[in-house]
């Protein structure tokens, strides 16, 4: 989130030590330059690039609505508090996230979003209760905030959604720009705030969070990506020397946070930092966005950071134990230019269906947004002018985006939340407009019109661009389980918008749940490999991903044409690996696969490259 500085901009020391080509240039010959620099020096300050002259907007499309905002018939009201102040605290304009969880446990999912400013009361502390509605059997929403216990005390960031004692219902930490509260579900979507003594108090400014297993003994551990070491009260002017929100460039980073889940020592929802001993402590960033995955086809879990404006991370887990950043190497790092970015959200999908997940990061106004095709095991180039990504995301500031097939054609396509992190500077200012309205930008639908080849759809008639607003956090599930995906977007000092998918259906479809009948929950990092004769399809049950949000657990499968699926492979995290094959599961319904409960094979059984992904 590259823009005003505090202070004149430094490059990270770590950039200058960096070797100038990654495993994917050698491979393909290609000498990617070094050290681009003078762009950086010569700007000064960062300022977003002006809007692209019209000759250069994208075409615009004609297709039929996607999407329906049905917000305000289904009983969402929530709106994000964020008012405006003479000393811009840096907090407001990175927003804050929003989940699609099931917070009762009846089978349908219900809308959380991350409160923004706490409200001032006359005594004590001020706090803030993050929205929580509940979804009824009629599809509609009820608000449950007074009675669900989330409560913070500081400007809410992000949330995760997983179930940290194994009892069966989901729990949920949000964090905020002064620490992370833990959240233990009763079962009824009742919380109690257990942070005092779950072992992960930190005073740090916290955006994403991750539930995952990454030593894989069967309970859930969490990362927690801190951000810059702020101090509030930084002065920072945009590019015509009005007063404007601060950047990343003006403070220092921080180091990410690794606490492991102490419940298989018989410590139940006792965490314990591990950032240190696992050799995460040894890298400080400035992170907003992570994927916690194998990522390079070893076997263990791997971590990826996504940094505003320094280079991103890639923790690859060794076999000891220990992690250690390969990013560089591995070709994810920085753009093709050998330039770091304000990475924001991620994705984590296979877009080409080549059977290896690609990385797909947002960024700043002035840059693109950069799909990483991974190429080989844990080995990426920057694909983004090639797959159609590049000059369509320049006049945008992406944030929230999630990867899912909205019309059912068998290709995940892309929903990006946008919003500016300062006024642009060239625009014409409206005298009327609000301190909001400057920071406006509509949001973003890419369709994969096949083998990762992107479409944007510009249509002035789809409600999902409808609205320019500061938008932040991105959630996708099946509120009305018919089989497609829906959007929840939580907008900064705005009320969050929920979408209901109304696409012209070009396919059919399975949804998948896998459940671990031991832990009584979602194998949060299983890998699903659905085949027919003619295609496979690779996901993983990742719902902590894109940019401060949480998803449905529950993955989506379009399959276009397909008639029928001859099998489901299940990669279960678990040491050592177990691999279930499911056998004619059907399609257009739900399919619950239960580990045990399907044939167990060898991976030399599973038909499968041997690549990262697998």
């Amino acid at each position: 989130m590259a823009h005003a500085a505090y202070e004149s901009p430094r490059l990270p020391s770590e950039f200058n030590s960096r070797p100038n080509g990654s495993i994917a240039d050698h491979l393909h010959g290609i000498a990617i330059p070094g050290l681009a620099v003078l762009l950086i020096l010569m700007t000064g300050c960062f300022s977003e690039a002006p809007p692209l002259p019209e000759s250069q907007q994208p075409v615009r499309s004609e297709h039929q609505a996607f999407f329906e905002d049905i917000t305000d018939k289904s009983g969402l009201t929530a709106v994000h508090r964020a008012v405006p102040a003479e000393d811009f605290p840096m907090p407001q304009i990175m927003g804050s996230g929003a989940a699609m969880l099931d917070a009762d446990g009846d089978g349908l999912l219900d809308l959380l979003l991350v409160a923004g400013e706490p409200q001032p009361v006359s005594e004590g502390a001020a706090t803030a209760r993050c929205p929580l509605y509940l979804q009824d059997k009629e599809g509609s929403f009820r608000d449950h905030t007074e009675n669900s216990g989330l409560i913070i005390s500081d400007f809410g960031m992000g949330v995760a959604a997983g179930d940290i004692d194994n009892d069966g219902d989901t729990d949920v930490c949000i964090t905020t720009a002064a620490g992370a509260r833990m959240f233990q579900n009763d079962g009824a979507a009742v919380f109690q705030d257990i942070t005092a003594t779950a072992g992960i108090g930190t005073s740090r400014w916290c955006t994403a969070a991750v539930f995952f297993d990454y030593d894989r003994d069967g309970w859930l551990d969490l990362l927690i990506v801190n951000y810059v070491d702020y101090f509030p009260g930084s002065v920072c002017q945009d590019g015509t020397g009005r007063r404007d929100y601060c950047g990343p460039l003006a403070f220092s980073g921080t180091v990410d946070r690794l606490y492991r889940n102490s419940g298989g020592s018989g410590q139940l929802n006792v965490f314990r930092d591990v950032t240190l001993e696992t050799g995460l402590g040894e890298g400080a960033g400035k992170g907003l966005g992570a994927i916690c995955s194998d990522m390079n086809g070893d076997g263990r879990t791997d971590i990826y950071v996504a940094n505003d404006m320094e280079p991103n991370r890639l923790w690859i887990q060794q076999p000891d134990g220990l992690f250690r950043d390969e990013a560089d190497i591995r070709g994810c790092s920085t753009d093709f230019q050998g330039r770091p970015q304000a990475s924001m959200g991620t994705a984590w999908n296979d877009f080409d269906r080549d059977g290896m997940p690609d990385i797909f990061l947002t960024h700043l106004r002035g840059e693109t947004n950069t799909l990483y095709r991974q190429i080989m095991s844990g080995v990426f180039v920057d694909n983004t002018a090639a797959a159609g990504l590049g000059a369509a995301s320049l006049n945008f500031t992406g944030f929230g985006v999630a990867a899912s097939d909205v019309d059912l054609d068998g290709n995940d396509d892309l929903l990006i939340a946008n919003g500016r992190v300062m006024r642009a500077p060239f625009l014409t200012p409206d005298p009327s407009a609000s301190h909001w309205d400057e920071y406006a930008e509509r949001n973003q639908l890419f369709l994969n019109i096949g083998s990762g080849q992107f479409e944007e759809v510009t249509s002035l008639r789809e409600p999902f661009l409808l609205n320019s607003e500061v938008s932040r956090g991105l959630a996708t599930g099946d509120i009305d389980n018919d089989g497609d995906v829906d959007v929840l977007i939580s907008n900064t000092s705005a009320k969050a918008r929920l979408f209901q998918n109304v696409a012209d259906r070009k396919g059919n479809w399975i949804r998948v749940q896998a459940i671990d009948p031991d832990l009584k929950r979602d194998a949060i990092g299983a890998r699903i490999i659905v085949i027919s004769d003619q295609h496979r399809w690779v996901k993983e049950i990742q719902p902590c991903i894109g940019y401060l949000s949480c998803h449905d657990p529950r993955l989506h499968f379009g399959l276009g044409e397909t008639p029928e699926i001859q099998r489901i492979l299940v990669h279960w995290p678990t040491i050592p690996a177990d691999i279930e094959e499911f056998v004619k599961p059907g399609i257009n319904g739900d399919i619950v696969l239960r580990r045990g409960t399907g044939k167990r094979i060898s991976s030399a059984d599973s038909s499968e490259p041997k690549k990262a992904g697998h």
